[in-house]
């Protein structure tokens, strides 16, 4: 993802620089930041001495989530959504007060919450493609954390 992100960046700046066509300047202008960013990103990830999920006590840590507590939490499930290349397996977190939670989430989240509520999902969920465990592994961790915690679904 690395490699196409850059490579998509640096043929945004190609589009831009040539200024061959207006559609041409518009998609570089698009490309060349978004990817970029992408790319930052990626970077930023590769480079992070950090797992991307943590269970402690006190809750979990995920790094698209930030903090949330376990007494926040009520409760876990996995859910799946079809999409064009196959199907997109995740943990929902189901939350007490989404709106409390929304108002300190970070902005990716709050910026995808109204996108999700429309497809019957809440704000917080944690796709497999961010932890190394099995999903089912995950949930019961979770539940060992905080016995209490339901399982919907």
């Amino acid at each position: 993802m690395l490699l196409a992100s850059t490579a998509f960046t640096v043929g945004g700046v190609v589009l831009l620089m040539q200024h061959a066509t207006v559609k041409g300047t518009i998609g570089g202008a698009l490309a060349a930041p978004f990817f970029g960013a992408c790319a930052v990103l990626l970077v930023r990830r590769l480079i992070r001495n950090r797992p991307d999920l943590i269970l402690d006590a006190h809750g979990l840590e995920h790094v698209q989530l930030g903090r949330i507590a376990w007494t926040e939490i009520a409760a876990v499930r996995i859910r799946e959504m079809r999409i064009k290349s196959g199907v997109q397996r995740f943990i929902e977190v189901v939350l007490h007060d989404p709106a409390a939670y929304l108002v300190r989430a970070p902005r990716v989240v709050r910026a995808t919450a109204a996108a999700n509520r429309s497809l019957g999902f809440g704000p917080a969920s944690i796709p497999a493609t961010t932890v190394t465990a099995r999903l089912e592994d995950v949930v019961a961790a979770m539940h060992r954390y905080h016995p209490r915690l339901g399982e919907h679904g």
